[in-house]
């Protein structure tokens, strides 16, 4: 249950910072954020908090997110026809994505694996 708490607490915090962002960078309409935000908390959240994150620091885990979000917004130009995103705003999304999910690896360090020695996140 921890598991979705933290997925739900993600998508909340993504969506908020993408549809802010990239409601007036980009074309997309409100829907097709959600989406957008939807693949970058679960891809983000595997990778970037449960394999990443365990294995190094908070730093190396918001720097991965960060370029992971970027990338996956990027990619997202490609598959809608009508999109407008450009790599400019892509990096800005993505930006923003990593200073929110620096915050996130400080609830999933003490409220996800609480037993577990992430002593590294700071």
């Amino acid at each position: 249950m921890k598991h979705v708490y933290a997925l739900l607490i993600k998508f909340a915090v993504i969506a908020i910072v993408l549809e802010f962002t990239m409601l007036f960078l980009t074309n997309l309409n409100f829907i097709e954020i959600l989406y957008v935000a939807l693949t970058v908390t679960l891809v983000a959240y595997v990778v970037g908090d449960l394999l990443i994150l365990p294995l190094s620091n908070n730093t190396v885990a918001t720097l991965a997110d960060a370029g992971l979000a970027a990338f996956i917004i990027y990619l997202y130009n490609f598959a809608w026809v009508n999109s407008l995103i450009t790599f400019t705003t892509a990096i800005i999304a993505g930006a923003l994505v990593g200073i929110a999910e620096w915050f996130f690896h400080k609830y999933v360090a003490h409220h996800v694996f609480p037993d577990r020695d992430l002593h590294k996140i700071r």
